[in-house]
């Protein structure tokens, strides 16, 4: 008889498919989060008494963004999470105040839209096999000049086509989120040993998902344009 014990080992790696399920399950935590925490504040005065609260608000997005950007790799999943929920948060606090100028149809349909055309991009990210890479740099850079002429525009009040900006920035988008899908899957190859690296770039990339799914719901919802 076979007297030797035999150690039963747990396997930590994640399969692909549970990378991909993981991205998108916060993904689509993050939004059902910003979403739900904007329509509990929609009809009520939060945002109108707040004073300089939006303006804290928003230094504070930019540095969750660059603390997630920066340190990702040497903190915990659960801090990665928790940033990402705090982030969602603060998100649907300022959506609240922007979806209030927009009937409940417009903002319902803004978001079908945005959720199909997201879809499409995210399905193209997945399956097109040509290096996303350079597209993706281009659509980054051309999104930081459009940053600046967005400014610029508001400061000095151009006469710029309402149709104009939202649709440059979709176009943007389109390249954007093609290629953060694309880059996740990537990183899954370079880190496909170690489960916890696994779990904190899978949040990163729901991260980048949601970023650009709320971008890209923001320029439909522009476009739709039936303010109330």
């Amino acid at each position: 008889m076979d007297d030797k014990v035999y150690e039963f080992v747990e396997d930590q790696t994640m399969t692909m498919q549970q990378y991909i399920n993981n991205i998108f399950k916060w993904m689509v935590i993050g939004v059902l989060t910003t979403f739900l925490t904007a329509f509990a504040l929609e009809r009520t005065s939060f945002m109108a008494h707040a004073g300089v609260l939006p303006l804290l608000l928003v230094v504070f997005q930019f540095a969750v963004v660059i603390r997630l950007s920066r340190h990702l790799m040497t903190m915990k999943p659960a801090t990665a999470k928790a940033l990402y929920i705090t982030y969602s948060v603060i998100t649907g606090i300022t959506f609240s105040y922007v979806i209030s100028s927009y009937t409940g149809f417009t903002v319902s349909l803004a978001f079908l839209v945005a959720a199909i055309y997201f879809g499409v991009l995210v399905i193209l990210g997945t399956v097109v096999k040509m290096d996303l890479t350079r597209i993706g740099t281009l659509c980054l850079t051309g999104l930081f000049v459009y940053l600046i002429f967005a400014i610029i525009v508001m400061i000095f009040n151009l006469p710029v086509g309402s149709l104009i900006m939202p649709l440059i920035s979709l176009a943007l988008f389109a390249g954007i989120t093609a290629y953060d899908m694309q880059k996740s899957l990537q990183l899954y190859h370079k880190a496909s040993s170690n489960k916890e690296m696994l779990e904190k770039i899978s949040i990163y990339g729901a991260f980048n998902l949601y970023l650009d799914f709320m971008n890209i719901f923001l320029d439909i919802l522009q476009l739709l344009g039936d303010n109330n």
